[in-house]
């Protein structure tokens, strides 16, 4: 007989979670992707910093914006989006938005954060998963991925472990985008905040109705499980 598939689970997926850092491509993807998620985590009292690779300057087709204005305007509002979400630290690489490729030295730089915050769970895309249309996407996930091992290594690019850096001590992985999701969380409670966190992109979603895809993602997502919103990871653990 063929066994039953297994319930997803829920917030209790996050139980040994206390200080969590979130790899992004872009300055919106946070929010969109796990804000509801991490607004929970938050009245738990976890930790949150986000690295987000790209400066996201290529990321409207408005006639108004240059690369140099849509880039600090995207700053400034992945700021503002993590201050109502209440997350610790912004760090953006500043690599320009659709030319991120999973070279060694972009491998290295995330490393390099892993390192410095001594975060224990790290938050990023699936780089095999089902929303493969953005490039960047896939590069995040793959190098946010390869960083883990060699950024627990003494011996990988020393010259990181200084004025009392520590090597790498994440143990637990969420993956948003995943095809086969085994976590699947409850938003519904704080959808509202998480909304008003994207809207907070307003290069992005000048109007709420831009965000439509998300709230017909969540909600999808949601009436499988019985609720209305739902937002859904793949958990892995390293060794």
């Amino acid at each position: 007989m063929a066994e039953e598939a297994q319930a997803p689970r829920g917030l209790e997926a996050f139980d040994e979670v206390k200080r969590a850092i979130v790899v992004a491509a872009h300055p919106d993807d946070m929010e969109t992707l796990m804000g509801g998620t991490l607004l929970l985590l938050r009245q738990r009292g976890v930790e949150f910093v986000e690295i987000i690779c790209t400066s996201g300057d290529i990321g409207s087709n408005e006639t108004h914006w240059t690369h140099e204005t849509l880039a600090a305007a995207r700053l400034a509002e992945a700021d503002a989006a993590a201050k109502l979400l209440g997350v610790e630290r912004v760090e953006i690489m500043g690599h320009h938005d659709g030319e991120l490729e999973p070279t060694l030295a972009l491998r290295a730089e995330i490393a390099r954060y892993y390192r410095v915050s001594q975060a224990d769970t790290l938050f990023t895309f699936d780089p095999g998963g089902w929303l493969l249309n953005h490039p960047d996407h896939r590069t995040v996930g793959r190098a946010a991925l390869d960083a883990l091992i060699p950024s627990t290594m003494r011996l990988y690019h020393p010259e990181q472990l200084v004025d009392g850096v520590e090597r790498a001590r994440i143990k637990q992985i969420f993956l948003w985008t995943a095809a086969q999701p085994d976590v699947v969380i409850d938003v519904g409670p704080v959808y509202e905040a998480k909304f008003s966190a994207c809207l907070a992109h307003a290069s992005q979603f000048p109007d709420p109705a831009r965000l439509d895809w998300m709230t017909r993602m969540d909600g999808e997502r949601g009436q499988r499980l019985g609720v209305t919103y739902a937002e859904a990871f793949q958990a892995l653990k390293t060794f």
